[in-house]
């Protein structure tokens, strides 16, 4: 079904989170608040508050609108919408001039320009054309212009336009945002990709490759091919003149703001100038939050494969030896995650069981008040004894390694003249090599035997023999790993990160359930690995 899409503009488009702070500070309105609505309440509780917050309102929607960002998700939503064949228009209520501006901007030609400036407004097929962009002077004109466009949807925050008595019953009402309403006919809805998948199913073929053009014009894109991943971001084969290439759809920002897609391709940039084996970075977008890579050829790595185990270990090597050549804060900052000393394990841990606490079942409960916990306790215990000197210290910056902090066989890829090519470097950054060293041998898609993790730390122990006290760090926080890893392995469980399952792994949408039970019979194998001594 073709549809006649309306998007508000302020605080559905563009985001003013940072300008109103920044601009209040400007205008010399002291205050420490990071958003919009906390800058309103401040400035609302002071004498002549509502002056201020006007003064405010005028120039962050004229003067300074460039301070204003799209919110995620905005672009691909158009993108979206416009390669299905719907038809976008933006509908605003914006007055001619700002309140208290002596500036004098015209609000409507500033709206307009930064529309332009983002790239959301033109003349290609990817963006919403000029002559579907229009200013209302009051509510009432804007649900009459809603009315006159036929509009088969209508995307606002404010509650009060989508229920007000003359908006028309034949539009859908989207309420975007973090606010509710209390009207029946009206869907909340948090994010763009949510409002997307809402209206257009998943993202398919189609969209794909309209990305892909826009991303790299330069290719000749013949057709995609969605590949089911094991991961949380969408991968596409992209079929080409000139051969494949992957296309990755990183999880939505507006549910995970881990900015992925900025790690990853300055990861895999530093590690193909380091003579690396990873995938060639082709191509990125920061709107659209996806990236063009070399597609590779080949088959799954073989955990069980000595030569494959020693690529690994080499990968490593070479890693080290390049983090050693650049300063910690020059190019990365930490890896996701990263365990610079004890207490960054145990406070990870305790916010994976905060996050779990409000999950109702049974089976799940009884794990971790029965078996879990005690084992925490116990291990927290025994990690402060063993680094009664140093638990609370940070590692030396010196010790330090740039890692890929999701890194094993697992994300890798053995080409038909056997080298292995490794990927997946959302979370890369610098970390404790003993993290690292736990992680590959604790990481459940590498399903190491015992024997083959004494040879992986084995090696490990050679590649960091520099730092003196490796081995005792990694007999005294291994457990702590395998607790960690536990609960990651209950993320099944949370609603914050099934999200990004389900839209990696569609197969795990029929049975969710059963990925659940699943996953907490491999946390309570996981967590028997807390009472191993592994040096």
């Amino acid at each position: 079904m073709i549809l006649r899409i309306g998007l508000d503009f302020d605080n559905t488009i563009a985001n003013y989170d940072q300008a109103f702070p920044e601009v209040a500070r400007i205008l010399g309105y002291e205050t420490k608040t990071l958003n919009k609505r906390d800058l309103k309440l401040d400035l609302l509780n002071r004498p002549d508050g509502d002056t201020a917050w006007q003064k405010v309102q005028g120039l962050v929607y004229g003067k300074f609108i460039d301070l204003a960002s799209l919110y995620p998700g905005v672009y691909e939503f158009v993108l979206r919408a416009l390669s299905g064949n719907n038809q976008v228009f933006i509908v605003s209520h914006k007055t001619q001039l700002g309140h208290f501006d002596e500036s004098r901007t015209p609000l409507r030609q500033a709206a307009t320009n930064w529309l332009i400036n983002q790239k959301l407004v033109g003349d290609s097929d990817s963006k919403i054309k000029l002559q579907n962009v229009f200013y209302a002077e009051t509510r009432d004109e804007k649900i009459n212009k809603i009315v006159e466009l036929k509009l088969d949807v209508f995307i606002d925050d404010l509650d009060e336009v989508l229920s007000d008595k003359s908006f028309p019953k034949e539009t859908r009402k989207i309420l975007f945002g973090s606010d509710t309403s209390a009207d029946q006919e009206i869907s909340t809805m948090h994010s763009w990709r949510e409002v997307g998948d809402e209206l257009f199913g998943e993202i398919d073929s189609s969209v794909i490759l309209a990305g892909a053009k826009f991303v790299c014009p330069e290719l000749n894109c013949t057709s995609a091919q969605r590949v089911e991943g094991r991961g949380n971001s969408k991968i596409f084969r992209v079929e080409t003149s000139d051969g494949s290439i992957a296309l990755k759809v990183y999880p939505d920002l507006a549910v995970d703001n881990r900015l992925r897609r900025n790690a990853e391709w300055q990861a895999l940039n530093f590690l193909q100038q380091n003579k690396m084996r990873v995938p060639r970075p082709v191509q990125t977008d920061s709107e659209l939050n996806w990236s063009l890579i070399e597609w590779i050829d080949g088959s799954p790595a073989d955990p069980l494969n000595q030569v494959h185990l020693d690529q690994a270990a080499s990968f490593i090597q070479n890693l080290n030896q390049a983090s050693r050549v650049i300063t910690s804060g020059s190019m990365f900052g930490l890896a996701t995650e990263a365990c610079l000393n004890p207490s960054f394990i145990e406070n990870q841990i305790n916010n994976r069981l905060t996050a779990l606490k409000s999950v109702e079942d049974s089976a799940l409960r009884e794990f971790i008040d029965n078996d879990l916990s005690p084992t925490l306790a116990r291990t927290i215990e025994s990690t402060r004894r063993l680094m009664v000197d140093n638990y609370d210290a940070i590692l030396d910056q010196k010790y330090w390694t740039l890692s890929p902090s999701d890194f094993g066989l697992h994300n890798a890829i053995a080409t038909p003249h056997g080298d292995l090519v490794f990927f997946d470097f959302e979370y890369f950054g610098w970390d404790d090599p003993v993290k690292l060293t736990a992680d590959v041998c604790l990481h459940p898609g590498m399903s190491l035997d015992e024997n083959a993790q004494q040879r992986w730390i084995s090696e490990a122990k050679k590649l960091f023999a520099d730092d003196p006290n490796f081995g005792v760090r990694l007999n005294a926080l291994y457990p702590l790993y395998a607790i960690r890893w536990a609960l990651i392995m209950l993320n099944e469980y949370r609603t914050d990160k099934i999200k990004n399952r389900l839209n990696a792994q569609s197969r795990m949408q029929s049975d969710i359930r059963g990925a659940q039970l699943k996953q907490l019979e491999k946390a309570k194998l996981m967590l028997k690995n807390a009472d191993r001594t592994v040096l």
